[in-house]
C-alpha cells in the first residue's frame, strides 16, 4: 500500500513539474514575440531650396553701385542641422542707373556698359532643436564670394575693348534665418561681416593694362572690413 502511494505521488509531481516548465516556456515565447517599440523618426528633411536675391537685383554684385545681380542659388541639405549653399550670378547694369540714363537721355558717349559674374558659397549650421530641421530656422555660416565685372563708360570705349576690370573678393561670417513651408515658399534674411579685398584694372587696349588708383572711392572701398546684408526668396522641393 505504501509503495502505491509513493508511486502515485511521484507520478503526480512529475506531471505537475512538466506543466510548470511548459507554461514558463510558453510565457517566454509570448514575451519574445512582442514587436519592439519603434523610435520616433526625425521630421522629413527638405533636400533642396532654389532661390534668388531681391537685394542683389536692386543693387548687388559688390561692384560699386553700377551693377544689378541676377542670382541663382541652390541650397542642398546635408544633414538635419547643416546645408551647402552655392550661388551663381550674372552682373548687369544697375536697374536704377539704367532708368536714370533713359530719363536723362544721355548720349552714347556716357552710356554705361556692364557685364560680369559672381560666385558664392556658404556652409550653413542650423541652430535647431529636436523638433526642427534644416533648411529652416536660425543659422550661422562661413561665406565666400568672388565677383568680376567689366565696366565700359560709353559705347565707343565698349566697342574698342576699353573698360575697367573690377575684381572683388570677400570672406565673411554670416547669421540669418530662413522661414518657409507656406506653399513651399521660403524667405532667407542674413547679415554678416568679414574681410574683403577690391582691385580695379584699367584696360586701355588689349596690351595696355594698368592698375587703377581707387583712392578717390573712399576709405570703406579701399579698406578690408566688409559688411553684408541679403534678402532672398525661393521655393523648396
Amino acid at each position: 500500500m505504501n509503495y502505491k502511494r509513493i508511486l502515485f505521488f511521484f507520478v503526480f509531481f512529475t506531471i505537475l513539474n512538466n506543466l510548470s516548465v511548459e507554461a514558463h516556456v510558453l510565457g517566454d515565447t509570448i514575451k519574445l514575440s512582442q514587436p519592439p517599440k519603434k523610435k520616433k523618426p526625425y521630421p522629413p528633411l527638405q533636400p533642396l531650396v532654389l532661390k534668388t536675391s531681391i537685394t542683389g537685383f536692386l543693387a548687388g554684385g559688390s561692384v560699386l553701385l553700377f551693377t544689378s545681380e541676377y542670382r541663382f542659388t541652390a541650397e542642398i541639405t546635408t544633414g538635419r542641422k547643416q546645408s551647402d549653399q552655392v550661388s551663381i550670378s550674372y552682373l548687369g547694369k544697375n536697374v536704377f542707373y539704367g532708368a536714370f540714363e533713359k530719363i536723362s537721355k544721355q548720349s552714347s558717349s556716357d552710356i554705361l556698359k556692364v557685364s560680369g559674374w559672381r560666385f558664392q558659397y556658404a556652409h550653413k549650421f542650423y541652430l535647431v532643436n529636436r523638433r526642427h530641421y534644416s533648411p529652416y530656422g536660425f543659422y550661422v555660416a562661413p561665406h565666400f564670394s568672388y565677383s568680376n565685372a567689366r565696366i565700359a563708360w560709353g559705347l565707343n570705349r565698349h566697342y574698342n575693348n576699353t573698360y575697367f576690370d573690377v575684381r572683388h573678393l570677400n570672406v565673411n561670417a554670416i547669421v540669418g534665418v530662413q522661414v518657409g513651408k507656406l506653399s513651399r515658399l521660403t524667405m532667407d534674411i542674413c547679415v554678416g561681416a568679414g574681410y574683403k579685398t577690391n582691385t580695379i584694372y584699367y584696360h586701355a587696349t588689349s596690351y595696355r593694362i594698368t592698375k587703377f588708383d581707387t583712392a578717390e572711392l573712399g576709405e570703406y572701398y579701399n579698406g578690408h572690413f566688409h559688411l553684408l546684408f541679403d534678402l532672398s526668396l525661393g521655393y523648396s522641393f
